[in-house]
């Protein structure tokens, strides 16, 4: 007889896992025994993270995250159907690369309404809503590296920054409460997007210390650890998975490549 697998029973829910990182994510949380919800703008891609999962533990649930009132009706949903949210992963993001002093206030605001304020309002409102009253939660926030100064990317590099902020605080907050809120800064991630783009994964890695770009199963395996018993002393932090990308020093590589 094999062991039930170490989230047997979880509820998680993962934001933009209609494809690369986020597709990665669900579909390792099911395989380790999750009940998982992928939301997302697009209902289609939503649905073929759903077709690949086998065990049929994940559904979807399409949604703007930028609109506090579809997030609370997803959240409905997501409540009704589960009873309860375990395990957040906020995985969607994006940006546009842009000098800073080019960057309209439009611009910088849609950036930042995606990859912080949707960020702050989804998280306290699973957190109000389950994760306190039922005294456990883990938040896994996926921010990016590298972490020292990107030009063309102020607005991205400013809300990134922020979560990982709002990461410290609410492990202080929450914490006796038993939350554990982690962030996690991967490096460049060969998903669909490189291709997408017509970048070269090749002439990328030669700026990465370890050679090579990163895998979205990498992140997820640290998602899936952290989500698990075997993170519940982790909080609080943000942990750099770059493969040597932070330290490396000026990197050619465009700043906002695919999956950064």
């Amino acid at each position: 007889m094999t062991a039930a697998p170490p989230l047997d029973g979880r509820v998680a829910v993962v934001t933009g896992g209609g494809s690369g990182i986020g597709r990665a994510i669900a579909g390792m949380l099911a395989e380790r025994g999750a009940r998982v919800f992928v939301l997302g703008r697009h209902q289609e891609t939503l649905d073929q993270t759903v077709r690949l999962d086998a065990s049929g533990r994940t559904s979807a649930v399409v949604a703007d995250l930028r609109e506090p009132e579809l997030v609370d009706a997803a959240l409905d949903a997501i409540l009704g159907a589960a009873g309860a949210i375990d395990i957040l992963v906020s995985n969607a993001g994006g940006q546009f690369v842009a000098p800073a002093e080019s960057i309209s206030h439009k611009g910088f605001r849609a950036v930042t309404r995606l990859n912080l304020d949707a960020t702050w309002y989804l998280t306290t409102q699973v957190a109000q809503r389950s994760m306190l009253e039922r005294g456990y939660g883990k938040v896994i926030c996926i921010t990016m590296t590298p972490r020292r100064g990107m030009p063309g990317m102020s607005h991205s590099s400013a809300a990134r920054a922020a979560v990982e902020s709002l990461v410290r605080t609410w492990a202080v907050e929450w914490g006796r409460r038993g939350i554990r809120t982690v962030a996690i800064a991967p490096g460049i991630v060969h998903t669909e997007a490189i291709a997408k783009y017509g970048l070269d994964p090749a002439a990328m890695s030669t700026v990465i210390p370890l050679g090579r770009l990163q895998r979205p199963q990498e992140i997820a395996e640290l998602v899936c650890f952290l989500a698990a018993e075997t993170g519940d002393y982790v909080t609080g932090t943000t942990i750099v998975m770059d493969g040597g990308l932070d330290v490396s020093g000026p990197s050619p590589v465009m700043p906002g490549s695919p999956g950064t």
